[in-house]
C-alpha cells in the first residue's frame, strides 16, 4: 500500500462538482462474480489520518486475467470516493464503497488509486498490483560445442522466454532427481523478459548419459497462485568423454615352464570405445583373438622366446592407459620332469624310515 498523497488541484474540482451533482450511487460485487480467497490480512487500513480499507491489499493476477480489489471508508464524513486508473476507473461515487473492476488486465505498470473527500481533506490510497506472465517456452542447450570431457568444466544454458516479473523467478537444475543447484535473477524489470542463466558442472564418467534438464518457477508469494507456476525444459542427455579403464584385475609378473600354455586377458571401457592394442616379443605361437572391448592374446607351448614384457594400451579420443605383464621363463634344469623329484622325495622317505627302524631293534637289545 502506498503512503498517503494528495489530490491534484483538477481532480480536486472534479470532486467538489461531483459532490453537488452526482447521484447516489452503491457499488457493490456483481451477483455473479465468485468470492475470491486471500490469506489471512485480507484487508489494509489507509494511512494513518486516511479512511479507507482495500481488500485486498495486494493483487497477484496472470496476464489477461480479470481483477477486483474493494476500497471502502467507515468515515461518517466521507463525502464522495472514487478509483483513478488507467483502466477501470470509476469516476466520482458515493460512500462507503467502491470497486476497481478490470475483465482483462494488460496493463504492466497500472497504479489504480482509490480516494475519498471529508471535508475539505482528501487521500487516496494504493493496492500493490503484481501482475505476471508463465513464459513462453524452457529449454535446456550447451554452451561449448562438442561433448563434454571427464574433469572440464562445461556450461549448460537454460533460455527461458518471456516471462514476468523475472525477479521472482527461481531455476531449479535437475541431473536426473538428484537437485543439483537453485538460482534467482537480480532484475526489478516487471515488464517480460528473456534470460539465460547458466549452470558449471564438471563432470565425472558417472554422468555419462544422464539427463539434465531445469525448471523456471515464479515465486509470487502468498497472494500468488498454488502451486506455482512452473514450467520444465525436455532433458538434456550428457555425453561424457573419460580415458579407458581397464575393467580386470590383471598380474605383474609370471613364470612359466617350457610347453606351459597362457592366455593374457586385455578388457577396458571408456566414451568413445576405446582401441585394444598388444605389444608383445615375436614368436610364431602366440595368437591373438579381439571382440568388442576385448583383446587377448594366448601363448601355446611356451618358449624361451616368449619371454619378456607383454603390454596392452587402451586408447581413445581423450587418451591411452597401459598395462603390462612380464613373463619369465624357467630353464630346462628348472624345469625338470617332476617324477624325477618324486622319485628323490621316495628314496629319502625310504632311508629315514630304515633309520629308524634300526635305532629301534638296538633299543629293545
Amino acid at each position: 500500500m502506498q503512503p498517503l498523497r494528495t489530490l491534484s488541484p483538477l481532480m480536486l474540482m472534479i470532486l467538489l462538482c461531483a459532490k453537488m451533482t452526482a447521484p447516489v450511487v452503491m457499488t457493490t460485487p456483481e451477483a455473479t462474480t465468485p468470492t475470491p480467497t486471500y490469506p489471512e490480512e485480507s484487508t489494509s487500513a489507509a494511512p494513518r489520518g486516511c479512511p479507507l480499507v482495500l481488500t485486498p491489499p495486494k493483487i497477484v493476477v496472470k496476464f489477461g486475467d480479470p481483477a477486483t480489489v474493494n476500497c471502502s471508508t467507515s468515515a461518517p464524513d466521507a463525502e464522495v470516493m472514487g478509483w483513478e486508473s488507467t483502466v477501470g476507473g470509476t469516476g466520482v461515487v458515493n460512500p462507503p464503497a467502491v470497486i476497481w473492476r478490470v475483465k482483462k488486465l494488460e496493463e504492466w505498470t497500472i497504479e489504480p488509486k482509490c480516494f475519498v473527500t471529508t471535508g475539505h481533506e482528501q487521500c487516496l490510497v494504493m493496492p500493490e498490483v503484481t501482475l505476471y506472465k508463465t513464459p513462453d517456452m524452457v529449454s535446456i542447450s550447451a554452451m561449448n560445442p562438442g561433448p563434454m570431457v571427464e574433469g572440464k568444466d562445461f556450461f549448460l544454458t537454460c533460455n527461458i522466454s518471456n516471462v514476468a516479473p523475472v525477479g521472482n523467478l527461481i531455476i531449479q537444475w535437475y541431473r536426473g532427481v538428484v537437485h543439483v543447484h537453485k538460482q534467482t535473477i537480480n532484475n526489478t524489470i516487471v515488464t517480460p523478459l528473456s534470460v539465460s542463466p547458466t549452470l558449471r558442472i564438471t563432470p565425472r564418467r558417472s554422468f555419462d548419459r544422464s539427463e539434465f534438464q531445469c525448471i523456471a518457477e515464479l515465486h509470487l508469494g502468498p497472494y500468488g497462485p498454488q502451486p506455482v507456476p512452473k514450467m520444465a525444459s525436455l532433458p538434456y542427455i550428457a555425453d561424457v568423454h573419460y580415458l579407458p579403464i581397464f575393467k580386470e584385475s590383471y598380474i605383474i609378473e609370471i613364470t612359466l615352464a617350457q610347453g606351459e600354455n597362457m592366455t593374457f586377458n586385455c578388457t577396458a571401457e571408456g566414451n568413445p570405445s576405446p582401441k585394444m592394442q598388444w605389444k608383445f616379443p615375436s614368436a610364431v605361437n602366440v595368437r591373438e583373438t579381439t571382440g568388442g572391448r576385448y583383446r587377448n592374446i594366448s601363448i601355446i607351448g611356451a618358449t624361451s622366446t616368449n619371454a619378456g614384457v607383454y603390454i596392452c594400451n587402451a586408447t581413445n579420443d581423450i587418451g591411452t592407459v597401459t598395462r603390462s605383464v612380464t613373463v619369465i621363463m624357467l630353464s630346462k634344469t628348472s624345469a625338470a620332469p617332476s617324477w624325477y623329484i618324486w622319485v628323490i622325495v621316495i628314496v629319502c622317505v625310504v632311508v629315514l624310515l630304515s633309520i629308524i627302524v634300526v635305532i629301534s631293534l638296538k633299543l629293545r637289545k
